[in-house]
């Protein structure tokens, strides 16, 4: 008998998150609250696979514009948060999906033999501060995973046979008692630098260490430096007006630090309401004459534009959506060369520059800002490939908010913006979106080796996959867009579509964890909710991903990821015709994703099918697919159970035919092919039909069909 593995388990609608906790739209007692959220909690749990030391404390609620209901959970092993262990519970009409990775396999004593005092010790020596720290280290008690990358048994791999993203797994190899410390100085260009650890609490022994300081590197009258002449809300004091706005849903304000490295500094306050000369800041003059608050009014305008940009597009209040208020701080330490979000102070700081001109420019204050977002929403951790997601993540929403700064409104245009990242600050932009090998260190694709680069390089692959979502790439070999992955090219949705989809991503499906892979498909999960399954958005996230070798594409483009729509089957039935229940979504049955194509498997007499029509681009060589058989049936002689495979023209002629059955069974995937060459330009209909007989199952399943 067949037994389905479904991500999506039907739930009482009662039982579900339409009242969960912090959800702006709930009804009913905290205590009725309290009891659905915990009756959540054990479903999800449930569905996780964890035990009885396991549970499962919620972060945070969001009732979308869709209806559809999203809680953060933290995983807790004996009362210590598991490190990543973040999960995401989906609740859309009566039923319930996750994201996130399981960990249900741990086994270790939760009593340390050090304290938190002597991690914050050892941590300590390591640093060898110079200075006082900004604030005082924080330990907390984790059970930290030992995660490793490994190849796939089957691989999808590239053009040139390197690694795909979708061939690499993450695997814990065991569990670790362990302190996360995160430390935090800030004492000028001397030193400035937020540096976190994880300390082994039994031995003291460092088991991971990054920077994790997030850095841009990089009504009354603002003459900003970067804008032009803008509309600043202040507020009336008795001397005159301060740069505070109160108008917005979240309030904020700019203060002057005047070279301090610490504390708040002073609020810029001004008698006639005019601020700024519009010139670069001169170094070592007066930060509070018409000079010095020039960067304050662009920080100040800046802000507002980013709130304007995530309330009016997005829905967004603000940084924590909630309209919690925050600040900015000008004019940090002497010369200093960046720009950083803290959320500690829940604050953002920019310095005067030295190679740079002052680091206040638009697409900063967004990509400030946004870090402050993804801190309370998927809060990715800092390093690796999460790392570069975090920073790729700001940049697209420094570029969005310069885009759509310019006319406001409730959607972001495609002109009024540029695709660099501090282009205003020097002759030289820090990053290239659309092709960000042109700084000399980014890389243009995913590799294997992505996640053992500094955030701001590993960034960059995912910052070219939005850009060819908002603007489609070329088929130009020698093109700036062009992508060797996607050599057809593809056409984008949009600068207010991809902007849409990048933040429900983010807000919805990502989590501390998220690598390249799964933020593909947290991307197809935005696109289909967004869109709908069958659109062309979802198309196109599948080619962007493709074009920087994450999965395989999605057609609509002519590029190598194929011309087949949906051929991972990660956006369900998309494009495909087929049986009942044969696209399943199960990522322990697939080849790479999460879904696959399952035909019979039901040990009874039984017929699935499963086809597509396509078009055969004008360079198209191959059409592969991957295929596992596995079988009850013992006989080594006798097909009982057959998987026929076949090729048609339009009209209805069979070019080809490939058959297999039980006497095929295999453990892992197995790569098939036709070679579709001599159809260039012809419409053909790939078919899959598995019968069984009336004893013992044979299931064939199918998975990532392309054409190359």
């Amino acid at each position: 008998m067949r037994i389905r593995s479904a991500v999506v388990g039907a739930v009482a609608a009662a039982s579900m998150l339409g009242a969960a906790c912090g959800n702006p739209e709930s009804t009913g007692s905290d205590s009725d609250l309290a009891l659905q959220q915990t009756s959540e909690a054990l479903q999800v749990q449930n569905l996780m696979g964890l035990g009885a030391d396991h549970s499962l404390a919620a972060r945070s609620s969001i009732k979308d514009e869709l209806g559809q209901t999203h809680t953060r959970y933290d995983h807790l092993y004996r009362g210590v948060r598991v490190w990543e262990g973040d999960t995401v519970a989906h609740g859309v009409a009566g039923q319930m999906s996750i994201s996130g990775e399981s960990h249900p396999n741990i086994q270790v004593s939760t009593t340390p033999r050090l304290n938190a005092a002597d991690a914050r010790a050892i941590s300590h020596a390591l640093l060898r501060p110079q200075g006082p720290y900004a604030s005082e280290p924080t330990a907390e008690l984790i059970i930290y995973p030992q995660m490793v990358e490994q190849v796939k048994a089957n691989t999808l791999r590239g053009p040139g046979g390197e690694l795909n993203a979708t061939d690499i797994e993450r695997v814990a190899k065991g569990y670790t008692l362990a302190y996360h410390v995160h430390t935090a100085l800030e004492n000028g260009t001397a030193e400035t630098r937020h540096v976190d650890y994880i300390v082994d609490a039994n031995t003291g022994d460092i088991l991971k260490q990054w920077d994790s300081l997030e850095t841009v590197t990089a009504s009354g009258t603002g003459n900003t430096q970067y804008s032009g002449v803008k509309t600043i809300n202040t507020n009336s004091v008795t001397s005159g007006w301060e740069m505070r706005d109160v108008a917005r849903g979240m309030n904020y304000a700019t203060y002057n630090l005047n070279h301090a490295t610490s504390g708040t500094g002073t609020i810029y306050t001004d008698a006639d309401n005019t601020w700024g000369d519009s010139a670069n800041y001169v170094e070592g003059s007066s930060t509070t004459a018409a000079n010095g608050q020039t960067a304050a009014a662009d920080a100040h305008f800046g802000i507002g534009a980013t709130y304007d940009y995530y309330k009016n597009v997005l829905g967004r209040n603000g940084i924590d959506g909630t309209g919690r208020a925050t600040y900015s701080r000008v004019h940090y330490s002497n010369s200093y060369d960046n720009a950083f979000w803290d959320d500690t102070c829940f604050c953002m700081t920019y310095g005067d520059g030295s190679s740079f001109t002052t680091l206040t420019s638009i697409d900063v204050a967004g990509h400030e800002m946004t870090h402050g977002v993804t801190a309370n929403s998927a809060n990715l951790t800092y390093s690796g490939e999460s790392g570069g997601l975090n920073e790729s993540t700001s940049d697209i929403g420094g570029t969005m908010v310069e885009f759509y700064r310019t006319v406001g409104g409730t959607t972001v245009p495609n002109t009024g913006g540029n695709w660099t990242i501090g282009e205003q600050l020097s002759a030289t932009p820090l990053r290239y979106m659309y092709k960000p090998s042109k700084d000399g260190s980014s890389p243009d694709a995913w590799s294997s080796t992505i996640g053992n680069l500094d955030v701001h390089y590993s960034s960059g692959a995912h910052n070219r996959m939005f850009y060819f979502l908002a603007n489609g790439s070329s088929s130009t070999s020698t093109s700036d867009f062009y992508s060797s992955y996607l050599p057809g090219g593809m056409t984008g949705v949009g600068n207010d579509h991809a902007a849409r989809i990048g933040y429900r991503a983010l807000t919805v499906y990502e989590t501390s964890s998220t690598n390249y892979a799964a933020a593909r498909t947290a991307y197809i999960n935005a696109a289909t909710d967004l869109y709908g399954a069958t659109s062309a958005e979802v198309t196109a996230v599948q080619n962007a991903f493709a074009a920087i070798n994450v999965g395989s594409g999605g057609g609509g483009g002519g590029g190598g990821g194929g011309a087949l729509t949906n051929g991972g089957f990660e956006s369900g039935s998309t494009g495909w015709t087929a049986t009942a229940g044969v696209i399943n979504n199960d990522s322990t049955l697939s080849h790479a994703g999460a879904w696959e194509a399952y035909l019979d498997g039901y040990g009874t007499t039984h017929t699935d099918t499963l086809s597509q029509a396509f078009l055969v681009p004008s360079t198209a060589t191959t059409l592969t697919y991957w295929l596992k058989i596995t079988t009850a049936e013992t006989t080594t002689t006798t097909q009982y159970d057959k998987l026929t495979v076949t090729l048609k023209n339009s009209a209805g002629t069979v070019l080809a035919t490939q058959t297999y059955s039980n006497l095929n069974k295999s453990t892992s995937y197995a790569q098939k092919s036709f070679t579709v060459s001599s159809y260039r330009g012809q419409t053909l209909t790939l078919s899959f039909s598995g019968t069984e007989d009336s004893s013992l199952q044979t299931s064939f399943f199918v998975d990532d069909v392309s054409v190359q």
